[in-house]
C-alpha cells in the first residue's frame, strides 16, 4: 500500500513566496515519489497542516491571515477536497501591530480527544480553542487564551506576547507553547506548560528565557522525561527537566544549535528528536544546517555530533519518515524537500540523493 505526504507552503506576494498550494505526492517505495494533486487554496499561505488520526480530515491553517481549512482525504486516491473554513479569530488591535498580518496563526493541533483544534495566534498574542462541531466543520473559537506581554502604562493597549506552537506531551494532559518576546507589543520570551481539560486551558507553568532569544519550537522526549526547546534568534537548544504530575519545568542545559566559529546571521527554526529517543536535530537558517546532537539517556542532555548542509537553502522545516529511517529538509527559499538516511547508530544524516520539488514548503505530513 502507497503512502502518501503533504506539503504546505507560503503563496502570497508579501511574503515573496512561490507556493501554489498544498502539494499531495503518492510515496510508492521508498525514494519513490509522483505528484497527484497541487489544490490551490482560497487563502494564501495554507503553511501549517494537521491531520485527524484517522487520516480522513486535513486542517490548514494560513499564515498572515485569519482562517483555517478543512479538507476531506480521499483514502484511495490520498487526494483532498475542501470542505469548509472557519475564523481563527478577531485581530488584536494593539496600535504597534502590523494590521496585514492580521492575526497569523502559525500552529495548530487536535487534542488528544480530538473533539477541539487549538490555535496558536501569533500576532494576536493568544492561543485559541475551536470545536470540532463534525468531520466537515469546526466551530467559532470558543475562548481564547490571552499571552500577556511586559505591563503596559495606565490607559494604554495591554501588551502581548506571541505563541509559536502548541505540542502535547506523551502524558497527553499537558502542552508546551515557546512565546516569542518580540518588541512590537512588548513581549516576553519564555515556555510555557498548560493543562487542557473538558476544553479549558490552564496555565500550569512559566519560565523565562533570554530577553530577544524568541523560544520558537519545542519537542519532547519520547520517555516524557524531557521538553527540548529551540531559540530562532539566540540559537540555542535550551534542556528542561519535564515533571507530568505537576505540568512543571526546571532548566538544566543551555548549548548552541550553530558550530563554534560561526558569526553571520543565522535563525534557528525547527527542532525534532528521534522517535528512538537517542537523537536530537535542530535546524538552521542562515547556516542552512541540521545540527544533529546525542541525548544522554539518563539525563537527557545533549552533545553536539555534528552539522550537515540542509541540501537548500533555509530550512523551514523538518519531519521523520513514518518509520523514522529517512529525515527531510524542507527548504523553503530553495523550493525543494531534501531526503537524507538516518544512520540508526551514530544517528547521522545522510543525503539520499533525492530532491523534491516544492515552491516554498513549509510543513510536511505523512499518512
Amino acid at each position: 500500500m502507497p503512502s502518501y505526504a503533504y506539503i504546505g507552503c507560503r503563496t502570497s506576494q508579501r511574503r515573496g513566496a512561490r507556493g501554489r498550494g498544498i502539494k499531495v505526492f503518492r510515496i510508492d517505495a521508498p525514494g519513490v515519489w509522483h505528484l497527484v494533486q497541487t489544490l490551490a487554496s482560497s487563502q494564501e499561505n495554507p503553511s501549517w497542516l494537521t491531520l485527524n488520526a484517522a487520516a480522513t480530515r486535513l486542517y490548514a491553517i494560513h499564515g498572515d491571515g485569519d482562517r483555517i481549512s478543512v479538507y476531506q482525504r480521499n483514502s484511495q486516491s490520498g487526494e483532498l477536497r475542501w470542505l469548509s473554513d472557519q475564523t481563527t479569530g478577531p485581530a488584536n488591535r494593539h496600535p504597534d501591530l502590523d494590521p496585514l498580518r492580521r492575526n497569523n496563526p502559525v500552529h495548530a493541533v487536535l487534542t488528544p480527544d480530538e473533539k477541539y483544534v487549538l490555535i496558536a495566534n501569533h500576532e494576536a498574542g493568544n492561543i485559541a480553542c475551536l470545536a470540532v462541531e463534525n468531520a466537515d466543520a469546526l466551530s467559532p473559537p470558543l475562548a481564547f487564551t490571552p499571552i500577556a506581554g511586559r505591563p503596559a502604562a495606565v490607559g494604554a493597549a495591554k501588551n502581548l506576547s506571541r505563541p509559536h506552537e502548541i505540542i502535547f506531551a506523551p502524558d497527553q494532559q499537558h502542552f508546551a507553547v515557546p512565546v516569542q518576546g518580540r518588541d512590537a507589543g512588548m513581549g516576553l520570551d519564555m515556555l510555557q506548560i498548560y493543562r487542557f481539560q473538558q476544553g479549558e486551558v490552564i496555565k500550569t507553568d512559566e519560565v523565562r528565557l533570554a530577553d530577544g532569544s524568541w523560544p520558537r519550537h519545542v519537542d519532547f522526549h519520547p520517555s516524557g522525561r524531557w521538553l527540548y526547546c529551540l531559540t530562532e534568534l539566540g540559537n540555542t537548544l535550551c534542556v528542561f527537566d519535564y515533571d507530568a504530575s505537576r505540568g512543571s519545568l526546571s532548566l538544566k542545559q543551555t548549548l548552541s544549535s550553530l558550530p563554534d566559529g560561526w558569526e553571520e546571521r543565522s535563525d534557528a527554526s525547527e527542532v525534532e528528536v528521534h522517535r528512538s529517543g537517542r537523537f536530537l536535530y535542530a535546524a538552521n537558517r542562515g547556516h542552512d544546517s541540521i545540527g544533529i546532537f546525542s541525548i544522554d539517556q539518563q539525563h537527557g542532555t545533549l552533545t553536539a555530533t555534528g552539522w550537515v548542509n540542509c541540501g537548500g537553502k533555509t530550512p523551514r522545516f523538518t519531519a521523520f519518515s513514518p518509520e523514522g529511517t529517512c529525515f527531510y529538509s524542507a527548504n523553503e527559499d530553495a523550493d525543494t524537500l531534501c531526503e537524507f538516511h538516518v544512520d540508526a547508530g551514530s544517528g547521522m544524516l545522510t543525503a539520499s540523493g533525492m530532491i523534491i520539488p516544492a515552491e516554498s514548503p513549509t510543513c510536511i505530513c505523512f499518512v
